[in-house]
């Protein structure tokens, strides 16, 4: 007889087989959670209603903001407000400015004067060794006749030149700016005295065009026009109109902000009585 073990492998032990698992809580459904309506029409009927439910609840949810002391309406306010403030500032830095700097430039004679009223209009001038020419661009409709009186174009004479030597340098440029405009001004008062049949004028000087401006700084053209002071007008005219905007902006927001307010009772009461009719449809 053999002394081998004899193995069983068919005897092993098994491992005990895992408890199976417990059956998730039950949940008891909610009110929306409710088997579905088996009517057709009365399923559609509840979705409606639901639907209209949200809008109505959004709408409540916005009219108690409005009632809020810290609600979106009041922030935005009170960024418009801080923009207020910065073009108040604004304002009041434009109105005290110092007067830019202006220099008087010598009563050079303006001589050689001629001026014609035709189709173009001609005009010519000299400013010590410097001639002007101006000419004038005609408008015309589709029929060929003029409109208006174009504009005039300088056709010679460099403004640069007229400069003195002794201005400073900061200043030149300023200067050759105001000069450009001015001696079109200039040119173009000339043409339209020819027009009119008026007088030219009597021994006009370079320092006519170039008029220092006590009030602004820099001068003042040939017509007494300040360039400084337009360009400070027109910033307050910008700064104004943002802030008419800005308070007409800041008066929808009150406005807006008043009436969801006013509506917070209605939308409670409708919200109320949309609950009561899902009630009675579900039922």
């Amino acid at each position: 007889m053999s002394s081998r073990p004899r193995w069983r492998f068919w005897e092993k032990e098994r491992p005990p087989e895992p408890d199976p698992p417990e059956a998730p809580p039950t949940r008891r459904p909610s009110r929306w959670q409710r088997p579905p309506l088996a009517d057709p029409a009365q399923r559609d009927k509840l979705d409606q209603l639901r639907r209209r439910r949200e809008m109505i609840a959004h709408d409540l949810e916005r009219a108690e903001s409005a009632r809020q002391p810290d609600n979106p309406w009041q922030e935005r306010i009170a960024l418009l407000d801080a923009s207020l403030a910065t073009i108040g500032a604004d304002l009041a830095a434009v109105d005290h400015l110092p007067p830019e700097p202006g220099f008087s430039l010598p009563a050079t004679p303006i001589t050689g004067i001629e001026a014609t009223g035709g189709e173009p209009a001609a005009i010519t001038f000299q400013i010590g060794p410097e001639r002007f020419v101006f000419e004038e661009e005609t408008d015309w409709d589709q029929r060929g006749g003029p409109v208006v009186r174009g504009e005039l174009r300088r056709r010679a004479g460099e403004v640069a030149r007229l400069v003195p030597a002794d201005i400073p340098i900061d200043g030149r440029d300023a200067l050759i700016a105001h000069l450009t405009d001015s001696v079109t001004v200039f040119a173009t008062d000339l043409r339209d005295r020819a027009l009119e049949g008026e007088p030219l004028p009597v021994q006009p000087t370079l320092a006519g065009l170039a008029r220092p401006d006590p009030d602004f700084g820099g001068w003042r053209d040939w017509r007494g026009a300040s360039a400084t002071a337009a360009r400070r007008a027109w910033r307050r005219q910008q700064l104004h109109a943002e802030s008419i905007r800005l308070l007409t902006e800041r008066e929808t927001e009150l406005e807006d902000r008043a009436k969801w307010a006013e509506r917070l009772p209605v939308a409670r009461r409708r919200l109320a009585d949309l609950d009561e009719q899902i009630a009675n449809v579900e039922q």
